[in-house]
């Protein structure tokens, strides 16, 4: 899935990192992730860090989970 990190800076100077992806039906829009999130508004999509943002890039642009049985 097409990702991106914005910086998105307030009238009050606020910076924050936000993860961006293409809109699920309007395929050619950007929005935050948490629109096409199944958690919606709750998905944390933005950070104070671009590090952090980095970081969590993983859980929003397809990567998939790793699973090994154990028993």
């Amino acid at each position: 899935m097409k990702t991106r990190i914005i910086k998105r800076t307030s009238p009050d100077g606020r910076v924050q990192y936000v993860i961006q992806q293409k809109h699920f039906i309007f395929f050619w829009w950007w929005v935050d992730a948490w629109i096409n999130s199944s958690c919606g508004a709750s998905c944390n999509d933005h950070f104070d860090t671009l590090e952090e943002a980095q970081n969590n890039l993983c859980y929003f642009n397809g990567t998939k989970c790793r699973e090994e049985v154990i028993v």
